[in-house]
């Protein structure tokens, strides 16, 4: 399966599934998707470890991070030039103030909002972490 199939197929696997803190919140989401995609784990020393806002800093910090930007530059391939973004790369998003980890569609990129997935303009891309390590 080519990644726009598998990327289709995991949008429509989770588009209804709400935010939660250690099951479905923004770098789970991504880390699944790379996952799902790859076979790489990128959470697993996260998994099943908090349920909460506070302790999903408590578990970064234990390992030497302090936010979302912080956990994506440790665990994910190198960062591209937003202009080379290919669907189903990683995206760090600005979404209501805050930077939260995303997955590149067709000119969007794909988020966990409160109520399920949400699609977002390009334009709120701060940066882009390709799936597979690619030089550009």
């Amino acid at each position: 399966m080519n990644v726009a199939a598998k990327l289709a197929a995991f949008i429509n696997q989770r588009k209804g599934s709400p935010f939660k803190w250690g099951e479905n919140d923004c770098c789970l989401f991504v880390a699944d998707w790379v996952l799902f995609s790859t076979g790489n784990d990128v959470a697993s020393d996260f998994r099943g470890k908090y349920q909460s806002e506070k302790g999903a800093f408590k578990q970064l910090f234990k390992q030497g991070l302090n936010n979302v930007e912080s956990v994506f530059k440790d665990r994910l391939n190198p960062e591209i030039s937003i202009a080379y973004a290919r669907r189903g790369d990683l995206a760090l998003v600005e979404f209501k103030g805050e930077y939260v980890g995303g997955i590149v569609t067709v000119n969007a990129v794909v988020c966990v909002g409160e109520n399920g997935l949400v699609t977002l303009p390009m334009g709120v891309v701060k940066t882009v972490y390709p799936l597979e390590v690619r030089n550009v």
